[in-house]
C-alpha cells in the first residue's frame, strides 16, 4: 500500500513539475498575445488608412499610380522596421481589402 500511495505521490510531483513551466509559458504567452493584439488592430487601422488616402487620389497614368502606390507604402515603414510580421500582414492585407471594397476598379488596375 505505500508504494502504491508513493507511486501515486510521485506522478502528481511530476505531472505538477511538467505543468508549472507549461503554465508559466502559457501566462506569458496571454499577456504577448494581448499586447500583439492590440498592435495589429493598430496596423490594420494604418492600412485602412493608407488606402482611403491612396484611393482618394486621383492619376493620370501608371507612373502617377505607381507613386501614390508607393507613398501609401511608407506608412508601413514602422512595421518593416521592427520584426512584426503579423503587423506587416495586417497592413497589407487591411490595405488590399479597403481597396477591393472601395475601388475595385483601381484593386483590378493594381492585379495586372
Amino acid at each position: 500500500m505505500k508504494k502504491l500511495l508513493y507511486a501515486a505521490a510521485l506522478c502528481s510531483l511530476l505531472l505538477t513539475a511538467i505543468s508549472l513551466p507549461s503554465c508559466k509559458g502559457g501566462m506569458k504567452g496571454i499577456e504577448e498575445g494581448e499586447e500583439t493584439q492590440a498592435e495589429i488592430e493598430g496596423a490594420m487601422m494604418d492600412g485602412r488608412m493608407a488606402a482611403r488616402e491612396f484611393i482618394n487620389k486621383t492619376w493620370k497614368d501608371t507612373i502617377e499610380l505607381q507613386n501614390h502606390l508607393l507613398e501609401a507604402r511608407t506608412r508601413r515603414v514602422p512595421y518593416d522596421t521592427v520584426n512584426k510580421p503579423h503587423c506587416r500582414a495586417a497592413f497589407d492585407s487591411a490595405f488590399v481589402s479597403t481597396i477591393r471594397t472601395v475601388r475595385p476598379d483601381i484593386a483590378k488596375e493594381l492585379s495586372k
